[in-house]
């Protein structure tokens, strides 16, 4: 086996490796993209009585953040028209948990802890 030889064996086994690893990149992206276009369904979670309550708007995983989920929450009719609501759960430890598990995709599901004097000011 001559030094041509050599050079185009190697040469082949590094375009065939960088092939393999293109093609593992591509396909992690396309289960990223696919995982970021699921839909997220957000409820408010009642401590008092153990009621879970389905808030009418659901969110894509790649917009889930506090500030979206404020947003939306502020378009909910409240009791109050001049008012802002008030739900101490979403500054909880639990809710940051829960919103980092449906941000990187263990679940799809979005708690928001409100006692039920905040749930209250909501017209659902």
């Amino acid at each position: 086996m001559n030094i041509l030889e050599t050079v185009g064996y190697v040469s082949d086994m590094v375009g065939t490796i960088g092939g393999i690893v293109s093609a593992v990149g591509i396909i992690k992206l396309l289960a990223q993209k696919k995982r970021e276009e699921q839909i997220v369904s957000v409820f408010f979670c009642v401590a008092e009585g153990n009621k879970t309550i389905f808030l009418p708007f659901e969110i894509v995983r790649r917009d889930v953040s506090r500030a979206e989920i404020l947003g939306r929450m502020g378009m909910l009719p409240i009791q109050e028209k001049s008012g802002r609501f008030v739900v101490r759960g979403l500054l909880t430890p639990e809710f940051f948990k829960n919103l980092n598990e449906v941000r990187e995709g263990k679940t799809s599901v979005l708690h928001i802890p409100i006692t039920q004097k905040e749930l209250e000011q909501f017209v659902l």
